[in-house]
């Protein structure tokens, strides 16, 4: 099943429309998620920003070149995209007992880069933002 996305890039979408796409039980999650990396990376800035065709809008979180991550709202919940160095991927493969079933299955399936992986991790609930949170200190102490 395809999520309905933010997929026009001539229509920024504006917050209420974000709101209205995740929809109302998912929302809070979306703002405890943005709150929490606003608070705990400070040096990355926010920016709403078309990714591609097939993901639309997403709110990018970078520090210059770098990137934590881009959330791309969707119908009923969001995707959060993740770079993992091999590294990263090791340490989170140390852990996989601390996350939830999705984000084992995950993890557990076969990357398609040499080293490392890009986790597409769909978010819709409190449980999938505890395993964002250990992924996201994984990755900002390699």
């Amino acid at each position: 099943m395809q999520d309905e996305r933010l997929l026009n890039r001539d229509a920024p979408p504006r917050p209420e429309l974000i709101r209205q796409i995740i929809g109302r039980e998912v929302f809070p999650v979306w703002v405890a998620v943005n709150r929490y990396l606003q608070a705990h990376y400070p040096d990355f800035e926010v920016e709403l920003t078309y990714y591609n065709t097939q993901r639309g809008w997403g709110q990018d979180y970078r520090k210059a070149a770098q990137r934590l991550c881009i959330l791309f709202p969707e119908r009923g919940g969001f995707t959060v995209l993740l770079t993992l160095t091999q590294h990263a991927e090791e340490a989170a493969q140390g852990k996989i007992n601390y996350f939830n079933a999705r984000l084992r299955e995950l993890l557990n399936q076969p990357s398609a880069l040499p080293q490392g992986r890009w986790l597409w991790l769909r978010i819709e609930d409190h449980t999938d933002f505890v395993g964002l949170k250990l992924l996201l200190e994984i990755i900002s102490s390699g």
